[in-house]
């Protein structure tokens, strides 16, 4: 049966798939692309008409980068970068959009999707741009009556409130939303959602961090991580921008309902969001198929933040208790479980800590101008399960931080450290600290502590100081619990 349904698709496939250049012309003949005409680079206009492709092709050959030569210009997305399309010989079923950026920027950024298909990026486009302004009008009325009744009190309202988010990128706002709590179907209720391509974002990046902020605060009022747009008496439809989104990660939304998005879909939305590394998202993988946690838990700690990446590798790798800490911890009666999920923590956020200070690539007292953003450097990590012991890899060349009196490195700049962190050290950490100085002698080894125990540490043994004590490590620890214990399990 299913042999005969699968030839029956690719026979339909066959007859829907037209050659790219009957597929442009239905295009450019459409409704949608006529609605927006001022915006499409069309093929019959002279070189100096602003929408003519001739005039495109121009800006695409002074480009910092030219594209590809068989790629055409469709409409610009902004001020420095235009949706094009890859023309192909042969039948086509669909035409992906991409984005090519005019000026300088990161390779990995460049031509990436913009759409899966021609015809709905341009009717998405359409509906985004006629929502619009009704839209910011929504958001000034809302945003003025919450700064009314909570902002200028100091005060903080309930997740049943309407609340008014903003997203900004280098004081250039790329993301509008306004969101709260339903309980009439025990979700979230989103009556506006705007965003914008901006030339020194990312593509899609708004709607990815929109989507992500929007997802967190599903989780953490604790509804079934179902979302609805519009108002409750007036429904609409998942928003265009979101909606393109989505079909470029291969993550279907609305589809039993396009005026929702269904809790299945919030969590594989979730996890898609979600920047993991590899190695993380293993052991995340495996901990989910074991029935320990669920994903959308996990997508919520990383990115509210309570604990990173680094910090969640090292307690998914290294503890026991892995489970009960993504869930707020032991209780205080349960003195041997909690004590082993503090020293577990104790040293992922000692790790964290010192991996946030290495990726920090400013300068202080350098000359003109300090710039905060995107000035870092890469790091990335392995985390040894059975000794507890971190390899730390950097782009670049680094000097060892948080060095004690009695580190016995090399004193040079370096772009790996095997770190072993530790809340309270033992005599075992202390051989195993020699025991990988001798096996690799060419390599910063280091045994990390807080700040008060770097004495019982032996001269002998190479150590970085971290700046914290065991008890401040401990206050930020059970901050970080209390936040896990609100959202659901």
């Amino acid at each position: 049966m299913s042999i005969i349904q699968d030839d029956s698709e690719e026979v339909r496939a066959a007859q829907e798939s037209r050659p790219m250049i009957e597929l442009l012309n239905a295009f450019h003949q459409s409704e949608d692309a006529n609605a927006m005409r001022q915006f499409i680079y069309w093929p019959n206009g002279e070189v100096d008409q602003r929408n003519s492709r001739r005039w495109a092709l121009t800006l695409l050959g002074n480009a910092s980068v030219p594209p590809p030569d068989n790629y055409l210009p469709i409409m610009p997305v902004d001020e420095l970068s235009m949706a094009c399309v890859e023309y192909v010989e042969g039948p086509v079923t669909h035409i992906p959009v991409r984005r090519w950026h005019l000026g300088p920027i990161d390779p990995r950024f460049q031509d990436m999707l913009l759409d899966m298909d021609l015809a709905a990026y341009v009717r998405s486009l359409r509906e985004e741009l006629e929502y619009r302004p009704r839209g910011l009008n929504a958001m000034d009325r809302i945003a003025r009556k919450y700064k009314a009744q909570y902002a200028s009190k100091g005060t903080r309202p309930r997740g049943s409130v309407l609340r008014p988010v903003q997203l900004a990128c280098q004081n250039v706002v790329i993301g509008l939303a306004a969101l709260r709590h339903d309980p009439m179907f025990d979700g979230l209720r989103v009556p506006v959602y705007l965003t914008c391509e901006v030339p020194h974002v990312a593509t899609h990046e708004a709607n990815r961090a929109l989507a992500a902020l929007i997802l967190c605060d599903a989780f953490q009022n604790g509804g079934t991580m179902e979302i609805r747009f519009g108002d409750r008496g007036m429904p609409c439809r998942i928003p265009p921008g979101l909606a393109r989104f989505a079909r470029t990660i291969d993550v279907p939304l609305g589809v039993d309902d396009p005026e929702c998005i269904s809790p299945a879909e919030a969590r594989r939305l979730f996890t898609a969001v979600t920047p993991v590394p590899d190695d993380l998202r293993l052991r995340l993988e495996d901990l989910v198929d074991r029935g320990i946690i669920n994903p959308e838990r996990a997508c919520y700690v990383l990115m509210a933040g309570v604990w990173t990446a680094i910090e969640l590798d090292y307690v998914f790798a290294t503890s026991s208790r892995t489970e009960s800490i993504m869930k707020g911890g032991a209780s205080f009666d349960q003195r041997g479980a909690r004590q082993a999920e503090l020293e577990s923590c104790r040293a992922a956020a000692m790790l964290g800590m010192l991996h946030r200070l290495l990726t920090n690539a400013d300068s202080a007292g350098a000359a003109g101008v300090r710039v905060f953003e995107d000035q870092t450097s890469h790091v990335s990590w392995n985390v040894n399960e059975d000794r507890g012991v971190v390899v730390l890899v950097a782009d670049r060349p680094f000097a060892l931080p948080w060095r004690s009196t009695n580190h016995k490195g090399s004193g040079t700049n370096s772009e790996t450290l095997i770190c072993i962190p530790r809340g309270l050290p033992t005599k075992s950490d202390h051989a195993t600290a020699l025991q990988l100085q001798s096996e690799f002698p060419d390599t910063e080894v280091a045994l990390l502590v807080p700040a008060d125990m770097a004495i019982l540490v032996p001269s002998d043994v190479p150590t970085i100081v971290c700046p914290e004590r065991l008890a401040e490590l401990d206050v930020g620890i059970e901050r970080r619990l209390a936040t896990l214990r609100v959202g659901r399990l």
